[in-house]
């Protein structure tokens, strides 16, 4: 028991240090924003499946037809998300398009609760509860004010509802026997290169780049480290921690990223801001703690 207890929590702590590597994107995305969406999308995720194929090449030894089709089903999820949300963006506030793009810590126990019967505990809920107060605090603007669903927020629920199934599917998925995370992670990556890819071509996001060297290496960073490492840590992880955890645990990408935009960025966060990514973290150290106690 001792054992299976230490094992889900050093998996807790993977998918918190994927969550931190997500919120890295967020400033250093920021320093890259001068180029097309669909430029850094397919540059970011070739740098990381590639990476990913050289470190586990003898992996490929374990190809079968079952993990290219989840890697691919998986892969929808993914891009779906970072389009959705790219697009949203466009016709909403940023604070709004934050709120509703990082709704999966709620999302997640309902999907589950639909697809597979799986009851919401009291630990979850009351985690989910703090976790929203936060997200809502952390995103709140003037603008937040109206309740009324605008075009971009739709979208923006739209790619928190794919983040969310990928989630709950990766929690299936890599609880078979035969799940190998380092060859899904590859294949996964690779999959989402070839889509945005083609988002790209159709966009023309290709045409007339030139890129420097800095800005090829934050892409590059954005590729080994927020997709590469981080997806491959919640390919790892997630096999060990229920996906209503995780949910709950990935709701520090926002938090994280927020609070380093300010230390890396100089941006401004009022004192909404780090009491909302304060009542996150407090929310994610509960339900550890709660389930912990309760296993």
């Amino acid at each position: 028991m001792n054992h299976n207890r230490n094992i889900q929590f050093l998996s807790s702590g993977g998918l918190f240090i994927a969550a931190l590597l997500w919120g890295v994107s967020y400033p250093a995305t920021k320093l890259v924003e001068d180029y097309p969406t669909f430029f850094i999308l397919p540059a970011r995720f070739l740098i990381a499946s590639a990476i990913l194929a050289v470190l586990f090449r003898k992996h490929f030894r374990k190809m079968n037809r079952e993990i290219l089709k989840h890697a691919a089903l998986l892969s929808l999820f993914v891009t779906s998300m970072y389009v959705f949300s790219t697009v949203g963006i466009k016709y909403t506030i940023s604070a709004r398009a934050s709120f509703f793009t990082c709704l999966t810590f709620v999302i997640v126990p309902v999907l589950n609760r639909l697809l597979f019967r799986v009851k919401i505990s009291g630990v979850i809920l009351r985690s989910i509860i703090l976790c929203f107060a936060g997200v809502l605090l952390l995103s709140y603007a003037p603008g937040m004010a109206g309740l009324a669903l605008n075009y971009g927020d739709l979208l923006c629920i739209v790619a928190s509802v794919a983040g969310s199934l990928h989630i709950v599917f990766l929690g299936r998925v890599s609880k078979k026997e035969t799940f190998d995370p380092m060859l899904f992670t590859t294949l996964l990556m690779a999959f989402v290169t070839v889509w945005t890819a083609l988002a790209a071509l159709f966009t023309g996001s290709f045409q007339g780049i030139e890129i420097t060297g800095f800005d090829f290496g934050t892409i590059a960073f954005l590729g080994v480290f927020c997709s590469a490492a981080a997806f491959l840590l919640q390919s790892v992880c997630q096999k060990y921690v229920p996906a209503n955890r995780a949910g709950v645990i990935f709701a520090m990408e926002p938090a994280s990223g927020c609070v380093l935009s300010v230390l890396l960025l100089h941006e401004s966060m009022g004192i909404t801001g780090w009491i909302g990514a304060l009542l996150v973290l407090i929310s994610s150290v509960y339900m550890e703690t709660a389930s912990g106690r309760k296993g």
